[in-house]
Formats: C-alpha cells, structure tokens, sequence
C-alpha cells in the first residue's frame, strides 16, 4: 500500500552557521548594519509587523556588506529551490529581488500574511535564539470538511523554532506569521522575495524529475518509507 503526497507546501530549510556557509562574526557585522539602519530611520515602515516590531524599507539588498550572504542565498536558490523543481538553471535563475529588515522586540509579532509578485521568498535569521516568537507556516487549502482525530500528518499550521543562521525558503502564496516575541530579547531577520530570470528566449521545457518522488510505501508501524 502506498500514499501519495497530493500538492504539497514545499519549504526549503537551512542553518547557514552549521553548513559553514557564513560565520558568527559575519552575522555579527549584519546586526550591527541593521542596528544602523534603524538608528538612520527609527519609525521604518508597518506592512505585516505589529506592536513595536520595526520594519525597514526595501534595500538591504544593495548594502555592500550584504552581498556574500546574497551570494549565498543565490546559491541555494538555484542549486535546490530550482534543480529540485526540474527546472534547467542554466536557462532560468532566481536572484533576490528586495530585502528589508526586521527587528522584533518583546511582544512584537508579524501578522499573517503572503508575499505577493514572486515565485519564492524567504526569512533569514541573523540573531535569535529560538524562543523569540515562532515562525508559523499556516494552512489555508482546507484538506477536510468534517471533524477529524487530532493528528500531526494533516493539520492547520506547523511552527519553526529559527536560530542564527537559519534560513527559509517558501513559494509566495504560502501564509504565514511570526508569533509574539515573549523574551526580552530583540529578535533580528530580514525577509526577501526573489526575482525569475530567464537566460534564453521563451519558457523552457521543464527537466526529466525522479519519477514518483512523491509516493511513499506504508510500513505496518505506520511509518513512510520510499
């Protein structure tokens, strides 16, 4: 017996710190930039951020001392987000698009919302710990229309504990929220959404995928195996 994964969210996660990708001291250096920024423009701008979370305007993207954590993303953008969906990075390229920064203080939080205008987009976690407030990826393609048994496999929401380093990669349309921070710690992220750049003329034809990727055998414990 087999289940299939029907239209699943995809979500691309990493720590940049634990790859080695990037350094303490480095993230560091970031905070500090947006320490900086929001010294230069202490009120920023309110889209999604509530309470006394602040927001910069768009930018961070062409801050020189942002540019090797671009490079970074860069990489993971076409190295997974578009070889994983088939697609030739050698006729289509993600690159980041805008980036603005985030910093929450105790009891701010992000709304629900989506990034609308791109195909993916991301949060990058430059200084948190863990316990300043949950990233909440929510579910808003209803899978029942009946009560079901509380279970992990199918639910509403699934929360993300990001640390330094951490790094989300999402498709636009998915919704999503920061929790209220609880510490008295300021939380720093900056948020982004990338650009599509096609390399040659017209759409191309989309790479030969690993045929059933989304198909998994049940074991008699229950458990998914490939």
């Amino acid at each position: 017996m087999a289940v299939r994964l029907l239209f699943p969210t995809l979500m691309f996660e990493y720590n940049l710190l634990e790859e080695g990708l990037v350094t303490e001291t480095y993230l560091q250096q970031l905070k500090a930039d947006m320490d900086s920024m929001r010294a230069k423009d202490p009120v920023g701008r309110r889209i999604s951020n509530a309470y006394t979370g602040w927001q910069s305007n768009d930018g961070v993207e062409s801050r020189p001392i942002w540019g090797k954590m671009l490079r970074v993303m860069k990489d993971k953008l076409n190295n997974d987000v578009v070889r994983f969906h088939g697609i030739d990075r050698n006729k289509v390229q993600l690159q980041i698009g805008n980036a603005w920064a985030n910093i929450n203080d105790n009891l701010a939080w992000n709304k629900p919302h989506m990034h609308n205008g791109c195909w993916y987009s991301g949060a990058l976690y430059i200084h948190a710990e863990g316990d300043e407030g949950n990233f909440v990826a929510i579910n808003t393609d209803p899978k029942v229309v009946s009560d079901f048994p509380n279970q992990m496999r199918q639910r509403e929401s699934k929360d993300h504990h990001p640390i330094s380093g951490t790094l989300l990669m999402f498709p636009s349309a998915m919704m999503h929220m920061v929790e209220p921070n609880a510490t008295q710690k300021d939380r720093y992220s900056i948020a982004f959404n990338t650009n599509t750049r096609y390399l040659s003329e017209g759409r191309p034809e989309p790479l030969q995928i690993a045929e059933d990727w989304d198909k998994f055998e049940i074991g008699e414990d229950g458990e998914l195996t490939k």
